[in-house]
Formats: structure tokens, sequence, C-alpha cells
């Protein structure tokens, strides 16, 4: 669970820029919220629910990609080599005076009711600091700490200090000063506590609704589930959901094929042969109705890659993605939820996590959208919205609508983003200005 997420000077988040799930004093729409009782008996409110609204360009993407950054480094970093760049550096580059800086993140988050805070701070081929803080007993206790170069002094490797809770002779104290600490233990060297931390940041399921090789990976991971016959529970919610959006389909499947089914050309190289099989072996179906004049006769299927529309492949990819959330627990971020799907088919979606029925272990959903009909007073509270607008330096602010003077819980949040009152809206020139 995600209580608060900040970045600071990654592309156009100059600022630093704080993000928080925490739920505020407000009684309206509890169904939106859950309450965890920690370890040390200190209770916390969070939201299960939150989006983001502004303009093409406004930098919403930014911040769905600063988190994305984030998990990449962790999840990536230990393989990196001696001299290897950081390629997640992107620091805003509209001033000279943060173009070379460093770009930090700050999560904290809840992981067995235990509340923990990770902050890194990286230039473009080093970590400048890393640092994993947490509260056992209530108060905060140091896991580990490192940092890198000092005085820019170039080093293969930096030494990682232990905080007294993590005295532990077996595991290594050295990393290299462009590997993150924490990814040693999701690849490289098991540990009790600190490897399912890193499973925690490998398992954030962060995607861009628009970028279609994100949506084509996506589908490839939910073909692989319920083609596994173990997963009949899963398959028959999903294809429930494919129902519910109108698509005529009954049912999904999901089946390998076999090499000579796809006739591939006998010049082509057996190792290109091999290689596009193990790629498209996996084929998802739809499971149509057949009818002989208006009258059922059967079932039929369709190729759902080839055969099914945009949308509804979009929603086999998100919808799939979503129900494992939510029946795991856990956290799911989506750019652009709305793609290619309607906007009472998004809401609802929205609605699942806020249902205590179908989000019995509290997952998450955080995303950016433009849609302006999900800004429904009955679907968020005001602490669920958040908007980003730009400045004239080309520098992103994201701010809350709970910030905002006046607006209350019952406020026609629709009606206050059209007219201007949240900002976040794009500022249309006339025609005459783009054609004197």
């Amino acid at each position: 669970m995600i209580i608060d997420f900040s970045v600071k000077n990654f592309r156009s988040l100059r600022e630093e820029s704080l993000f928080t799930m925490r739920a505020d004093s407000s009684t309206s729409k509890s169904d939106n919220t859950f309450t965890v009782k920690l370890k040390d008996d200190n209770e916390i409110k969070l939201l299960k629910t939150s989006v983001i609204y502004g303009a093409n360009g406004s930098g919403k993407s930014n911040f769905i990609k600063s988190l994305y950054a984030l998990r990449w480094l962790i999840t990536n970093s230990m393989d990196f080599k001696v001299g290897n760049d950081i390629s997640c550096y992107e620091p805003f580059e509209l001033d000279v005076n943060t173009k070379n800086d460093s770009v930090s993140y700050s999560i904290t988050f809840i992981l067995e009711k235990i509340k923990y805070d990770y902050k890194i701070e990286f230039k473009d081929s080093y970590i400048v600091s890393e640092i994993l803080d947490y509260y056992p007993k209530g108060t905060s206790a140091n896991l580990f700490k490192r940092f890198g170069r000092e005085n820019d002094n170039k080093l293969d490797f930096v030494k990682v200090s232990f905080g007294k809770n993590l005295i532990d002779k077996r595991i290594s104290k050295k990393v290299f000063d462009n590997q993150l600490y924490l990814s040693k233990f999701g690849s490289d060297e098991p540990h009790e506590q600190l490897t399912e931390i890193y499973k925690y940041f490998q398992d954030l399921e962060v995607w861009n609704a628009l970028d279609s090789r994100d949506v084509n990976k996506l589908s490839k991971e939910i073909s692989k589930k319920i083609a596994n016959p173990s997963n009949n529970k899963f398959n028959s919610r999903l294809s429930k959901l494919i129902r519910i959006a109108d698509t005529k389909i009954e049912k999904l499947s999901a089946k390998e094929l076999k090499k000579d089914e796809f006739n591939l050309p006998d010049e082509i190289p057996d190792e290109i042969k091999n290689r596009f099989f193990e790629d498209n072996k996996l084929r998802t179906f739809a499971i149509h109705k057949l009818y002989d004049d208006k009258k059922e006769v059967g079932f039929t299927e369709f190729d759902l890659n080839k055969k099914e529309s945009r949308g509804t492949k979009v929603l086999f990819a998100l919808g799939g993605i979503i129900l494992e959330a939510l029946e795991n627990g856990g956290v799911v971020i989506f750019d652009e939820l709305d793609n290619s799907l309607h906007p009472k088919l998004c809401k609802f979606l929205i609605r699942l996590f806020n249902n205590s029925i179908s989000n019995p272990n509290n997952a998450q959903l955080i995303f950016a959208t433009h849609e302006v009909t999900l800004l429904d007073k009955d679907v968020f509270r005001k602490d669920q919205i958040w908007f980003t607008e730009k400045d004239k330096y080309g520098e992103t602010e994201l701010f809350s609508a709970r910030d905002v003077e006046g607006l209350r819980d019952n406020t026609n949040f629709e009606l206050w983003y059209r007219t201007g009152k949240f900002g976040g809206n794009p500022k249309i020139k006339e025609v005459e200005f783009i054609f004197e």
C-alpha cells in the first residue's frame, strides 16, 4: 500500500512534488477509504483510488513515468555493469541550474503492517544516496544507508552501512556506485526482510494504456494466467467483465499453438523461427455464439488479437491486471486509463476498487486521464482528485483538489473542471492566432 510519493527534478517536475494516498478526516464516501492498523498499534486511513487530471503536456504522464522509473531502477540496477549510465536519469532541462542536478524519489509504504520510508537520489552515472528506514515500534529506525561519490571522486563501489536493526554478517556491505543496494535482494542476494521489500516494488503495476507495447505485454501475462486450468475462477471473472462491456463475447480461452500451425516459409532460419514461435505460441480466443438465420446453433472462436476491437483488447489487458490486483491486493498505476474504453466502463472499473466486496484486500488504483465525465462526485471524494499544471517556464505543479478553497465533497467536480476553476485545462488559442 502506498502512503506518500514525492519526486524532484524529473522531467517537468522540477520542484519537489508530493502525492499522497492519505485520506482526510471527511466521513464522505467511507467505502472509498480503508484503515490499516500497524504493528506498532498506530492506525492510518488511506484512499483506495486517486485520479490525476491535466492538459496535454502538463506533466501528469511525467508523474506516472517517475513511479515507473523508480520501480525500473530497483528491479534492474543490479544488472548494471561498472561505468554504465543510469538511463532513467532525466532531469529538468529548461534551467541551467537543474539540467545536471540529481533526481530524487521518496516513497512511504506499508508492507506486512509495517511502515517504511525509502529515499534515493541519483545522477547520470551513480547513486548519490539511498536510505531505507522503517517503523517497527512507532519511531523511525534505519535498515541501511549508502552514499555515492564524495566530491565527485570516482569509485567503482561504495560501502553500505547497516542500522542496528539490520546487523547481518552474511550479506555484502558493498555495491557498485551505479546500483541500488535494494536491487541486490531480488536477483543476487536473498534476505528474509529486504527481499520482501524488493518484491513489493517488483509487484507494483505501472502501465501506459496508450502504449501498444505495454498493452501487448500485459495481454501476454493475462493470457498465461487464463491458460492455466487452476485459474478458472479468474478466467470466469474476466469473461464476465468482458461481457459487461457488451462485446457479445461469452467467455475466453487461451492455448498454445503447435509449430506446424504457423506455416512459416522454409527459407527463414530456424533460430528466427524458434524465437517467433516462443513469442507467439500462446493465443487467446474469444468465444462467440454461432447462429443459423438468427437461431443459436453453437459457438465459434475468434483470435482475440486478430478479430476483436482495440477496445476489447485493451479491456482484456487492463481488466485482467485489475482483477488480479483486486484478488491479491497491491497497487495498480495507469497512464490514460480511459484509452479505448467507454467512460461508463472506466467508471465501473474504478468502483470495483471502492467496493469492499470486490476489493477485500484493499488494492489501490492510481491513474491519469483526460476523460472529464469520470470526475464524478458520486465516485470520488475531493482528496482523491489531483491536477497538474505547467507554468510559462515549463515547470509542472502537482496539486490536490482538497487544497482548493470552497470545494466540498458534494461539489459538481466536472462542472468546476470544465469552467477552469481547478486549472488543469488546456489554454487553446483562437483560430486567428494560428493562421494570422
